[in-house]
């Protein structure tokens, strides 16, 4: 088990997933599917693939930890609260088409620990007050992997912006509870950078600051802006978020959902969570490791990640999980 859980390449650790299921598009497909995986050394992976149709990461958590729960004690009474159409309504029907291609084989996927201690030197070395673990990690993987884009690119800056999907589970009036199970998320969109200078990890931060604090004071519901963009892609058939005419880095972080310390189905703990890779070029998934410290998979091309893994900055406060790394976990 040890060598799939801790091996670099992501097309080794993806062998505990359904096959072709994770990320594909499809109107039959089945709205969960689950794997367990037997090794020979007695160890066990649970894999599980739940539809963007139905469900988010916090609705995901939510049914593995309810599950997790049932099959240790079969007398637990799980409470999942389904918002339905009340919150969000769906104007024109359940999108029965996908909106989201995928590129997963024009990329690939590698993945990078911040320990808490890294993630504490990191947070300082901003000067940015208040800055949490995911905007100072953001920040620096957008900044490395926008440089990576520019060396590639012969030295000119490409535009490019930085999208975060944010729950809004905490910021509806009155606050939706944690059980609430459906597609609660909107956008925070950083300005689109045209300049190398304003590249700098106090700027980025404080970017995305910003933007936090004007979705907290916004309609979410009306003024929902992933809903607008992907209906807005439905009806006109272009690519997401393509009028903005620039690259897009895309941040979605399960960080504050404790997938190691919940997900206990009787045989303990979980050593590691993961995810699967794809489905796009240029997305960046956050989770949290057992010392509080952060782990990262981003996703970009072949050409821009071989300069993006040996980007200094970057590597001064994050370790890549490759062979050097798994052989230290094994001493």
């Amino acid at each position: 088990m040890d060598k799939v859980v801790n091996h670099p390449d992501s097309n080794v650790k993806d062998l505990t997933f359904p096959q072709g299921v994770p990320w594909a598009n499809g109107v039959d497909r089945a709205l969960i599917v689950a794997q367990l995986s037997h090794f020979d050394c007695g160890g066990i992976a649970l894999s599980v693939c739940l539809s963007h149709k139905i469900a988010d990461g916090s609705s995901a958590h939510c049914f593995l930890r309810d599950w997790a729960a049932l099959t240790r004690n079969s007398n637990t009474d799980p409470s999942p609260y389904f918002v339905e159409d009340s919150i969000v309504p769906s104007p024109i029907g359940p999108l029965v088409s996908p909106v989201f291609g995928s590129d997963t084989d024009k990329c690939v996927q590698k993945r990078f620990v911040f320990s808490s201690t890294k993630l504490s030197a990191l947070k300082s070395s901003i000067g940015v007050q208040n800055v949490t673990s995911n905007e100072a990690v953001n920040a620096l993987i957008y900044k490395s992997a926008a440089s990576s884009a520019t060396v590639v690119n012969s030295g000119s800056l490409k535009r490019s912006q930085l999208v975060q999907f944010f729950d809004l589970r905490e910021i509806t009036s009155p606050p939706l509870p944690p059980n609430s199970i459906g597609n609660l998320v909107s956008i925070i969109s950083s300005p689109i950078y045209e300049d190398k200078e304003e590249l700098k990890l106090p700027k980025l931060v404080t970017d995305i600051k910003k933007s936090k604090n004007f979705l907290s004071a916004r309609n979410n519901v009306e003024e929902n802006e992933f809903a607008i963009e992907m209906l807005d892609t439905y009806r006109t058939g272009e690519e997401p978020f393509s009028k903005r005419k620039c690259d897009l880095y895309i941040s979605s972080s399960l960080c504050k959902f404790p997938f190691l310390q919940d997900l206990d189905f009787g045989f303990g703990k979980p050593i590691r969570s993961s995810f699967a890779k794809g489905p796009l070029n240029k997305v960046i998934y956050l989770m949290r490791t057992y010392d509080g410290g952060i782990e990262a998979f981003v996703n970009l091309n072949e050409q821009e990640m071989s300069v993006f893994e040996h980007d200094k900055q970057l590597l001064e406060f994050a370790t890549p999980i490759n062979e050097d790394f798994c052989n230290k976990e094994k001493q």
